[in-house]
């Protein structure tokens, strides 16, 4: 079926949606804007006018994976009943994510991997939004009565990233294992355990 061009999604949205999958498959300093605009079938004309930079441009996808991410964690812990659950359904669903042929781990850290300066907004964007996201792990690890929330909900958020980033050389299968047998390590020697029957 054809679309036609009422339906046809605007430039704006072409040149995001492309430099979201071109930024995350081949990198973001190896994608240049020519080639963005080649693939979203625009112009530089129509890309400056609503992104005035590369950088500018760059945020606004990092924006759209952070909010992906944000809709994804709602999603996989919605059905858990307890926040230990949450927690629990949190790593099964990245154990589950490192299988994706596709997937090659979290966007947002390899973005950073690219603008290592700490003083560059890339660099400084990425670091606010994980720390948004190891802020929501605490507050898991805190309404699940951990003793030492902070350090639980950093623990989880470390064996996440580390999972993330030792695929290329563990393979899914591996890197999901450690993942999986680490949190649950974690997640019993953080949390309040009960007390054996009879007692």
């Amino acid at each position: 079926m054809s679309t036609s061009p009422a339906d046809r999604p605007k430039a704006a949205e072409r040149i995001q949606a492309a430099a979201k999958d071109l930024f995350y498959r081949h990198g973001i300093r190896a994608t240049g804007i020519e080639e963005v605009c080649r693939v979203a079938e625009a112009t530089k004309m129509s890309l400056y006018r609503t992104y005035p930079s590369k950088d500018a441009l760059v945020a606004a996808v990092l924006c759209d994976d952070k909010d992906g991410y944000d809709a994804w964690f709602q999603q996989v812990t919605a059905e858990a009943p307890t926040p230990v659950a949450r927690l629990q359904a949190l790593i099964a669903a990245v154990v589950a994510k490192l299988h994706d042929p596709d997937y090659r781990g979290c966007p947002l850290l390899l973005a950073q991997a690219e603008f290592p300066d700490p003083a560059h907004p890339i660099h400084q964007l990425v670091a606010q939004q994980k720390a948004t996201i190891r802020d929501r792990l605490v507050e898991l690890a805190r309404q699940a009565g951990a003793a030492d929330a902070a350090l639980l909900g950093e623990s989880l958020a470390m064996l996440m990233d580390g999972a993330w980033a030792s695929l290329p050389y563990l393979g899914a299968e591996r890197a999901g294992q450690v993942l999986r047998q680490g949190a649950e390590a974690v997640l019993r020697s953080g949390l309040p355990q009960p007390a054996p029957a009879g007692d």
